[in-house]
């Protein structure tokens, strides 16, 4: 087993290093394998294809910096998640932008729905829950992709503490015009 981690995190450290010089589509089996000094079959005895490795290393993140952790609440997993992409900033703003089947976005985006689920649960009283989930991890991704872009480096405390005025700000705003003139 310790032979069996060491060869996918060796894989995985030869990902996050090519993602940060190469686009993720030019990035072969056979460069992960020559820059980790591996063979073809030993990538393929621990991940289907490469992007089944671009979520391990998510999936790895994820667990090493929120095993066991109590969140109070939904923000606090937010800010969590954006301290892993802060971490490793390259290598998450290059995997966001991969496209195609089995990408990571599509990936996060699974992870994420539960998250925005009790958001959704917590702020709004709608029968459309579906549609707001869908809303808001489409608008936190957009978000923090455009965070990766920003010339100024919000931490990620900051950059979720902002998403959270905007929102807050927003749906005030929104429940003041909906509600009925006296």
């Amino acid at each position: 087993m310790a032979d069996s981690n060491s060869t996918k995190s060796a894989l995985a450290d030869a990902m996050k290093k090519l993602m940060v010089c190469k686009s993720f589509a030019k990035i072969s089996i056979s460069d992960l394998c020559e820059e980790c000094g591996l063979n073809r079959k030993s990538f393929y005895y621990h991940f289907k294809d490469k992007y089944d490795l671009v979520n391990w290393i998510f999936y790895v993140d994820f667990l090493t910096n929120m095993g066991g952790k109590n969140f109070e609440n939904e923000w606090d997993v937010l800010v969590a998640v954006c301290n892993i992409f802060y971490q490793n900033k390259a290598f998450y703003q290059s995997a966001l932008r991969i496209e195609g089947q089995n990408s990571f976005k599509d990936y996060f985006y699974e992870m994420l729905e539960p998250v925005m689920a009790f958001f959704v649960q917590d702020l709004f009283q709608v029968q459309n829950q579906k549609l707001f989930v869908t809303f808001f991890c489409d608008a936190f991704l957009t978000a923090v992709l455009r965070w990766f872009s920003m010339e100024s480096e919000l931490e990620p405390e900051t950059f979720v503490e902002e998403l959270k005025e905007v929102i807050y700000r927003s749906s005030e705003k929104i429940a003041a015009k909906a509600e009925p003139k006296k």
